[in-house]
């Protein structure tokens, strides 16, 4: 009986099936997109962040002022005002861009790297107040923070009693030119007796701010020295604050311009209401 050959498992080469060498290309398909997208992933993150280091910002803030020629005592006012605000490239006529502030008067634009004009109108129908612009230089990264001024015309009348003063001794200063002045109370009695004042020396905090409304300075007066405040040329408005806690005491904000070299002395004084 003839021997039927056998075959040994062994004895010839392994092949691998079909489904199986599919399965594996596959698997490399995916390894390989998977690396694909992380490296775009990472050039998109890197690019990104190089825009944002080229881009600058501006900040600011849109107030309008002043509001009364008097104030009633209770703070020298340039509230802020919701506004929209519109960004022109330097020497271009028409907007590059407009932002509407918040009720807060507060906005941010990002702008590319250049020379911008900022310009703010009040949200609605109005040709008043008129707008001081402001321009601005914008580098790669740059953050400029600034203030549009809504200007509604009113003024503060100028200072009564204005002499020249001497350079106040003490404290060592940078401008030499500004203010100096006495802060003084009256009527202290309801009855002013002849020969005899009506009124007294007195505390008092004296802020002085620009035309504006942004902050120039803050002093205090005592009642033995007074004040002195060393200011820049130009003309400011000077709102004097009783300090007492209880007190009802007002004195009246007023203009005054400061001179190059030149000091100036004012007297102030603050309406007790006595009558």
């Amino acid at each position: 009986m003839p021997r039927v050959p056998t075959t040994i498992r062994g004895d010839s080469p392994r092949r691998l099936r079909p489904s199986t060498a599919t399965s594996r290309r596959g698997r490399l398909l995916v390894v390989a997109a998977i690396v694909a997208i992380v490296v775009l992933a990472a050039g998109s993150t890197a690019g990104a962040a190089g825009s944002r280091a080229r881009i600058g910002a501006v900040t600011g803030i849109v107030v309008w002022g002043p509001v009364l020629p008097i104030d009633s005592g209770e703070r020298l006012s340039w509230p802020s005002q919701k506004s929209v605000v519109s960004v022109y490239v330097q020497g271009d006529q028409v907007p590059l861009l407009t932002r509407h502030t918040g009720a807060d008067g507060r906005f941010t634009v990002r702008l590319a790297p250049g020379r911008y004009h900022l310009s703010a109108q009040p949200d609605g129908v109005s040709i008043m107040p008129i707008c001081h612009d402001v321009t601005v230089t914008i580098a790669a990264g740059d953050r400029r923070h600034v203030r549009l001024w809504l200007d509604t015309g009113v003024r503060f009348a100028p200072a009564s009693g204005v002499k020249p003063a001497d350079e106040p001794s003490g404290a060592p200063r940078h401008f030499h030119q500004g203010i100096v002045g006495t802060t003084r109370r009256g009527p202290i009695t309801p009855v002013a007796r002849p020969g005899e004042p009506n009124d007294a020396p007195c505390a008092a905090t004296v802020r002085v701010f620009r035309p504006n409304g942004a902050l120039a300075a803050v002093v205090h007066s005592s009642a033995k020295s007074g004040f002195a405040v060393d200011l820049p040329v130009g003309r400011y408005v000077v709102d004097p604050r009783s300090t007492g806690a209880t007190s009802f005491d007002r004195a009246t904000p007023f203009s005054m311009r400061v001179a190059r070299g030149a000091w100036r002395f004012v007297p102030v004084m603050f309406d007790t209401g006595i009558r």
